[in-house]
């Protein structure tokens, strides 16, 4: 892990190519490693962006980074490249103007807005339930490790396609936060997803959000990824296929029950029968 304040460090470890995302707290690059040629994502956050909080340690006080602290609390070290559904952070360069993150970039791969458009705009139960699944497994990781994402959405997460199933991966903590039990009245992610509890009341919790949010998700996968938002959920203007079977529509009201109490959890979602 590298913490560098020249750009020249960065400029001989690594080469930069074509954008490929661009957002609210910085821009994307395609890229890779010199020495070995490692397909890498490196992201571009002006310092006036860059999320910082302060946490105790030994008695003292550090003022940390809090993208780079949740992604290496949810991946680990970049040793363990590819072994979380999480990817993983290589390198960061505090400069002057602004953070640079390197970070994995999983070969054949897309993110999930991209590759439902490829496949015509929805997936099939099978598919779809697959890929629930597998985010189902990686929020539980998530948040046992203490890591609230509150961002999971189609361009958030990666799909691999190198043969056989698809392999999901998570991306972008620039909205994520740590997770605990206490309520959140700050918003940070995109309100299209946010759920209704923020809307009715200003406030939500973490693991009651990140079930809206797969089931939102979910849906998209389903149904198209044009049709979403809480708020025409929230005022009944949202329509499911008739021709889901009924299991697949029940799973979705599950995770979008306008009543966080009453929402379903991730760890009941991983157990449901039509995921298993």
């Amino acid at each position: 892990m590298s913490v560098c304040v020249f750009s020249a460090d960065f400029v001989n470890k690594y080469c930069e190519l074509d954008p490929i995302g661009e957002g609210g707290f910085g821009t994307v690059r395609a890229g890779f490693r010199k020495s070995d040629h490692q397909p890498v994502a490196i992201k571009h956050i002006p310092m006036s962006a860059v999320r910082t909080e302060k946490v105790k340690c030994n008695g003292k006080v550090f003022n940390i980074i809090l993208e780079v602290a949740l992604m290496l609390k949810t991946a680990g070290l970049p040793g363990s490249i590819g072994q979380s559904t999480a990817v993983s952070l290589l390198d960061w360069y505090h400069l002057d103007q602004e953070l640079i993150l390197v970070m994995e970039r999983p070969r054949g791969s897309m993110d999930l807005f991209s590759y439902l458009k490829f496949r015509g705009g929805y997936l099939d139960e099978h598919e779809a339930k697959m890929i629930l699944r597998q985010l189902v497994d990686a929020a539980i990781d998530m948040h046992s490790k203490g890591v609230f994402h509150r961002d999971i959405k189609l361009q958030n997460v990666l799909v691999q396609l190198n043969g056989g199933e698809p392999k999901v991966r998570i991306i972008d903590f620039g909205c994520g936060s740590f997770s605990t039990e206490a309520s959140y009245r700050t918003f940070c992610g995109t309100r299209a997803y946010f759920p209704p509890e923020w809307f009715d009341d200003q406030k939500y919790s973490a693991r009651p959000t990140t079930v809206w949010q797969l089931g939102v998700l979910f849906y998209s996968l389903l149904c198209g990824h044009r049709t979403f938002t809480t708020v025409s959920f929230m005022n009944n203007h949202i329509q499911f296929n008739r021709d889901l079977p009924k299991e697949v529509k029940i799973l979705v009201y599950m995770c979008l029950t306008r009543d966080p109490e009453l929402r379903t959890t991730l760890e009941e979602l991983q157990m449901h029968p039509a995921l298993n």
